[in-house]
């Protein structure tokens, strides 16, 4: 995918700190803390309730969704996009009304150009800023039939709508991004699913089904959270009306996607979802207020009990990817103690092992190969009957625990059936999950 801004950093953090992970954590940590801040400054200028800001602010920052996103560097993307989003709107809502309001809305519009630049799905998110200008606005009655406010709108509205506009013209022109492939990208029936399912996973962050196939917690979660937005947007506060309408534009790029669901695709949304919640709380607090005081008090336990809930699920789920990386690692130095170096352009092939997967095979073990020897592709199969094609370098390791013992394979012989001919593509490793430059064999 074509993403400028997002590849510059990669560039120099390697440069800076090669393949060791704890410098690239640590940059996604601390841009993850400064999204949850900007959310805690944006809604107590908002709304002035520092209690209601400081929970959004908690709901992003402990969300589930921030550990396939802030934990995976392929995945930061989504946090320097997020981050620059929300510095957006917050330079917007900051400038307006002030002398030179016209210097911070071209900042908020390059800044916006930036989070288009790190993450280009953001592009549909290019109404979120100027939405913005519609709250100081909705404090003043008949605010539409005024011309010179509606001027003023428009004016705020247009860098954002150019850039949008143009960015996403030029990604369908350049055919740059995956999302061009029709079989993984695609309106139809599957986006009411997958509606149901992301919103689903926002309130409930717990497992995530296949795209179009939400299980029976988020099918009923997410219907639930629709309806508290329509409600919100409807009978509450411009606060509120505020985050369905960002909380909309945040699933808009996620809807149409067709090959597989991942808990980083609500990262996003979970930023106008924590003020949607956050506001919610504080509505109905008030509302409940007249009738009872024990319903603050209830609704405090509710929050704390959400709070323990996403801290939880983060810590567990956490657990899960340090599994992954503990077999990676093993991988790692297993292939390493077993050859310390191999020519270029041969290919290692795996039997057995945890790291089996489809999409493994073309996005992430041929990485390997490149890193520990350079030039050299890695795959992963089950056949037994292997024979080699005279003229290739071609390595086969079985994988026994933490054994990794190369294997001897003879040379393939005319005339051979029911063998299968190294080098070649696994057969799980092809179409749409490949990259392009996969080599392949007869």
């Amino acid at each position: 995918n074509w993403r400028f801004l997002t590849g510059l950093f990669y560039l120099g953090a390697y440069e800076t700190f090669g393949l060791t992970p704890m410098p690239y954590l640590l940059i996604a940590v601390i841009v993850h803390i400064g999204t949850a801040a900007l959310i805690f400054h944006f809604l107590r200028q908002v709304t002035g309730e520092v209690w209601l800001a400081a929970l959004a602010a908690a709901l992003f920052g402990l969300s589930p969704a921030s550990v396939p996103t802030v934990g995976q560097v392929t995945a930061i993307n989504n946090v320097f996009g997020g981050f620059l989003l929300m510095l957006s709107v917050v330079l917007v809502y900051e400038g307006i009304g002030r002398e030179r309001a016209s210097l911070w809305i071209a900042g908020a519009s390059l800044v916006f150009a930036g989070a288009v630049a790190a993450n280009e799905s953001l592009a549909l998110l290019a109404p979120a800023p100027a939405l913005v200008a519609l709250l100081p606005m909705s404090r003043e009655a008949g605010w539409w039939r005024d011309r010179e406010r509606l001027r003023q709108l428009v004016l705020i509205a247009a860098p954002f709508a150019i850039i949008g506009s143009v960015a996403l013209i030029s990604l369908v022109a350049c055919d740059c991004t995956s999302n061009a492939d029709s079989s993984r990208y695609g309106a139809g029936s599957h986006m009411v699913g997958n509606l149901w399912l992301f919103l689903g996973r926002l309130i409930y962050p717990v497992g995530m089904g296949p795209l179009g196939e939400p299980g029976t917690a988020h099918m009923v979660a997410g219907p639930a959270l629709a309806a508290v937005a329509v409600v919100a947007f409807v009978r509450g506060p411009a606060s509120a009306r505020f985050a369905v309408a960002f909380l909309v534009l945040a699933l808009l790029p996620v809807l149409p996607l067709k090959l597989w669901s991942a808990p980083r695709y609500v990262y996003l949304a979970t930023i106008p979802f924590s003020m949607l919640a956050a506001v919610t709380f504080a509505e109905v607090a008030r509302v409940g207020r007249s009738l009872t005081p024990v319903v603050p008090a209830l609704l405090a336990l509710v929050a704390f009990g959400v709070l323990g809930l996403y801290g939880w699920q983060t810590v567990s789920q956490n657990d899960e990817f340090e599994s992954t990386t503990r077999d990676w690692r093993a991988l790692v130095a297993g292939l390493q103690r077993t050859y310390t170096e191999l020519p270029e352009g041969s290919t290692v092939y795996l039997r057995g092992g945890p790291l089996t997967a489809p999409l493994l095979q073309c996005a992430v073990l041929p990485a390997v190969g490149e890193v520990v020897w350079g030039g050299v592709n890695v795959f992963s199969l089950s056949e037994i009957g292997l024979r080699i094609r005279p003229g290739y370098d071609v390595f086969v390791i079985d994988v026994r625990g933490s054994d990794f013992l190369p294997v001897l394979v003879p040379l393939a012989m005319p005339g051979e059936d029911d063998v299968t001919l190294l080098p070649h593509v696994p057969p799980d490793a092809t179409g749409n999950l490949c990259r392009d430059d996969v080599p392949s064999f007869p």
